[in-house]
């Protein structure tokens, strides 16, 4: 599955379910949020699904067997980009939020999800401040920073 954006996050700073993500989003934003869930390969995986413009779904990674990796990979990409703070902060996270599109299925060439559109941004960023973290646009390359 392709992901639009990735919000990095310490599962022991934050500690959380998908109910509550759904339920902060739906209290801050003005767009229907869902829990639901994404199956296939004998799996299920839950998920909160927001009705942007292009409806998106968010799903937590925490796999000791990769995210720390994965997440490595995008930390050494930030340096230079973003405050020695930040990357502090990034380097102890061990799981990630992923925001794809919902309804791509496999067709990843039909992706339209596209992390600066506003309605999609606002999403992306809120789910951020929920972590207390920040947010990687992979479809633009840029990090998604949020104020206050």
């Amino acid at each position: 599955m392709f992901s639009a954006a990735t919000i990095p996050y310490d599962p022991e700073e934050q500690d959380f379910t998908l109910d509550e993500l759904q339920e902060h989003l739906s209290a801050s934003l003005s767009v229907e949020c869902t829990l639901t869930e994404w199956e296939g390969f004998d799996i299920a995986v839950p998920q909160v699904r927001v009705a942007t413009g292009v409806p998106l779904t968010i799903h937590i990674e925490d796999d000791p067997e990769y995210v720390p990796d994965d997440l490595a990979e995008l930390v050494d990409r930030a340096q230079g980009l973003l405050s020695a703070e930040w990357m502090d902060a990034l380097r102890r996270c061990a799981a990630k939020l992923e925001v794809m599109e919902a309804d791509v299925g496999f067709d990843f060439e039909k992706t339209q999800l596209d992390p600066a559109q506003p309605d999609v941004e606002a999403v992306v960023i809120e789910v951020a401040r929920f972590v207390g973290s920040l947010a990687y646009d992979s479809v633009n390359d840029e990090w998604l920073v949020p104020e206050g």
